[in-house]
């Protein structure tokens, strides 16, 4: 069966589904009324013996319907049970997944679950796991890095393992998968960090645009003829756990654990170059709006008060309204050409008392028809590679190198090539917010973190 067959009979199958649901709801068909024969619905809906009876079994297990043997199918007296789910969620997946719009389509098609969303503390992830731990929800969105965390943390008990589904890209398999424990998260959408520029700037001043063969410091020349009165060169998130560790992993720079619990770096001197360089282009005159802390850069941008951030195709459906010319590139490179992959998976709860409605919620989120709802009315990336390279967005002012995800997809990198720990990351980070603010110098960096590693 080629793909348009395939999409034709899913249509035609849930159409019976939701037909006869609706029907039943709406009290076309009664209690104690018997449905029309196999034979007739196989006529009417257009379908097989065996998909006709695969759809009514799905009524029977909600409990609208009741088959009678040598009789028929028997519309039930009782109402369906309802089921409450609590679902955690990352509130920007409204956006970046469209996620109240799929909930209500799950809503649709599962009238007897009800979906409580939850939403998640970002930049948390010891509440979360906490929360988890509580048994607060059922179903939860995890991102890599809050992933590592419960890896490195014993929290992978948590959740329930997960079957791997045939089309996902399998290095975002690789990404929610424990040794010695399989698949942990259904992957669900994902995003590289990229550079994304104003090129109606870089035309006002003649400027070449950024390609993959750009360092940091032909960046730095563009972005010096860039700025100007009420206007900034580049912005990003400096303490975002998802932005500064990228300038250490294009360095190279790896961290290693000594036996009596201290932590070493393997070349101090490239490291404290990297902080000095990356100090010294936030801090010159005009080219970075220092003490906004986390205002938004895609705010910024739209408002074309700062030419180029290191953003993410999830951070781009913000700038769909966009009134100028804007497009993407890869970040420019260090010693290495990497970038950090971000993704966002889907687990179930390992211990929650509706498995069978969680996994209903979970094989919703990540079928083709939803993915491909997402992929058409967002620039959030699907984890079915199918989907992903197949099915374009619909709409906005998006930018013309939308397939640059393919091209670098050979340089995603993830924050465990640091060598360290999430919870030491995180203090890394701490740290790094006194270094950047030309507080301490790099050995009272190195100093500071080193004494927050023995106080744990």
């Amino acid at each position: 069966m080629n793909t348009k067959d395939r999409q034709t009979f899913h249509l035609r199958y849930r159409n019976m589904i939701n037909t006869l649901r609706k029907e039943i709801k709406e009290g076309i068909y009664l209690p104690g009324d018997f449905l029309s024969s196999e034979t007739k619905l196989m006529e009417q809906f257009s379908l097989g013996k065996h998909s006709v009876r695969s759809a009514l079994e799905e009524l029977v297990k909600e409990g609208l319907i009741e088959k009678i043997d040598r009789v028929g199918t028997r519309v039930c007296y009782v109402s369906p049970i309802q089921t409450t789910l609590r679902f955690g969620v990352y509130p920007s997946l409204y956006e970046e997944a469209r996620l109240k719009e799929v909930i209500a389509m799950f809503h649709q098609e599962y009238p007897h679950i009800k979906v409580e969303l939850i939403e998640l503390p970002y930049h948390q992830v010891e509440s979360i796991k906490s929360l988890t731990e509580l048994g607060i929800f059922d179903v939860l969105t995890v991102n890599v890095f809050d992933f590592n965390y419960f890896k490195d943390n014993d929290g992978l008990a948590l959740l329930e393992e997960q079957t791997v589904l045939p089309n996902t890209y399998p290095f975002l398999n690789d990404l929610f998968s424990a040794a010695g424990k399989g698949l942990m998260l259904q992957p669900f959408v994902y995003s590289p960090v990229i550079l994304c520029y104003n090129k109606d700037h870089l035309r006002e001043q003649q400027l070449l645009e950024p390609d993959g063969s750009w360092s940091w410091d032909d960046l730095h020349q563009l972005l010096r003829q860039l700025k100007g009165i009420n206007r900034r060169g580049l912005y990003f998130h400096l303490f975002s756990i998802n932005r500064w560790p990228i300038f250490l992993i294009q360095q190279g720079i790896r961290f290693k654990s000594k036996e009596d619990g201290s932590i070493t770096i393997e070349d101090p001197a490239r490291f404290c170059e990297l902080l000095q360089m990356l100090r010294n282009l936030i801090h010159e005159e005009g080219m970075y709006p220092v003490g906004l802390g986390n205002y938004g850069e895609e705010i910024l941008f739209l408002q074309e008060k700062v030419s180029v951030i290191i953003s993410s195709y999830f951070k781009l459906n913000r700038l769909k309204d966009a009134e100028f010319n804007y497009d993407i590139a890869q970040l420019p490179r260090g010693k290495n050409n990497a970038t950090l992959l971000l993704s966002i998976g889907i687990g179930i709860y390992d211990k929650s008392p509706q498995k069978e409605a969680a996994r209903k919620l979970t094989n919703f989120l990540t079928s083709e028809g939803v993915l491909s709802y997402i992929r058409e009315t967002t620039y959030s990336l699907s984890a079915n590679k199918r989907i992903a390279e197949s099915v374009e967005t619909l709409h906005g002012n998006k930018p013309l190198r939308m397939e640059l995800y393919r091209e670098i997809a050979a340089n995603y990198a993830t924050h465990e090539q640091l060598g360290l720990t999430m919870s030491e990351i995180l203090i890394l980070g701490d740290c790094l917010k006194q270094y950047f603010s030309n507080l301490i110098d790099e050995d009272e960096l190195l100093a500071m973190f080193s004494a927050k590693i023995n106080a744990q």
